[in-house]
């Protein structure tokens, strides 16, 4: 008996597709832990997001992940590489940073550039958080382990 290939073409919307790129991306970015010489960090990851709305939705997923664990109990990496960055988002990185700083024992960030480098001691001394600027990652996570 000979069986007849058939081939299932999916065919979206461009809607449909814009959604499924958003649900991807979203999922990529969801945050999460990851395991460095015996501590637990959580990955924060806003690189490459270029729209406020999607750097703004990516605080409130942060904090609310952020939000379920117990007081000074966090390390957190935050990824920033080739992020957007104004003075409306620097306002609200300061409130996001300022309302997880009670959850947050150590904490460090990656990709800073242009304006954000210029930001960031403003940034500290107005959350009253110490989160240290790293170059790469793996320098971030060594200063978190060393915590």
């Amino acid at each position: 008996m000979k069986m007849e290939s058939t081939d299932f073409k999916v065919r979206m919307s461009n809607v449909g597709e814009a959604t499924l790129r958003h649900q991807v991306m979203y999922n990529l970015r969801t945050p999460r832990m990851i395991e460095y010489k015996n501590i637990q960090i959580i990955y924060i990851d806003f690189s490459n997001l270029r729209k406020p709305e999607e750097i703004y939705s990516q605080m409130e997923t942060a904090s609310n992940f952020i939000r379920k664990y117990p007081p000074k109990s966090l390390y957190t990496l935050t990824n920033l590489l080739g992020m957007h960055f104004n003075n409306d988002i620097f306002t609200r990185f300061t409130s996001y940073a300022k309302n997880n700083s009670p959850f947050v024992k150590s904490g460090a960030v990656i990709g800073m550039t242009g304006m954000m480098q210029i930001f960031y001691n403003g940034f500290t001394r107005m959350t009253g958080r110490d989160i240290k600027a790293f170059t790469s990652e793996i320098e971030a996570k060594e200063y978190l382990a060393g915590k």
